[in-house]
């Protein structure tokens, strides 16, 4: 099967919400979506497709470091089931990053697996001079330029609840 990545579009919203709320077992991760979305803190939101179905999804928004506009989250970050482990969650890892550092970005976290994450290149310890809601292990971080900031204070959207 091939699939293919894009831009997510307003009309895959339903087939995006259905995905994360198959891939996490809840709605937790769906309703984030859905409210970066209705927010505007979404930066950039990613699908892969096959010829019938969203089959995987990455989100990416905005997180403030000491009260500026200067990171970047990844997350949620879902793959339906049946094709996990076939580089989808990768590709559009890779393909999201790619496009936001392109546009600047040069500051990246994101809250997941601690054994999936680091071969992206991000690590706990680049993240642990930074203050949030999380910690430990599964908080992850990757500065793609000396410029970028090493520590400081980082506010999520709402959509987090933070």
């Amino acid at each position: 099967m091939n699939y293919w990545t894009r831009p997510a579009r307003d009309e895959d919203m339903d087939q995006i919400l259905a995905l994360n709320d198959l891939a996490f077992g809840g709605k937790d991760e769906g309703r984030i979506v859905k409210a970066l979305a209705a927010s505007g803190d979404s930066l950039l939101s990613l699908v892969a497709s096959d010829e019938v179905r969203i089959v995987g999804h990455a989100q990416f928004f905005r997180i403030r470091v000491d009260g500026a506009p200067i990171a970047v989250g990844l997350g949620p970050m879902s793959v339906h089931p049946n094709v996990q482990k076939r580089g989808i969650g990768g590709g559009l890892i890779r393909m999201g990053m790619l496009a936001l550092e392109g546009r600047g970005e040069n500051l990246f976290f994101v809250l997941g697996h601690p054994a999936y994450y680091p071969r992206f290149g991000f690590s706990a310890e680049t993240a642990a001079p930074f203050t949030c809601e999380w910690s430990g292990p599964a908080f992850m971080a990757m500065r793609l330029d000396a410029a970028a900031p090493e520590a400081g204070a980082l506010t999520y959207p709402a959509a987090f609840g933070a």
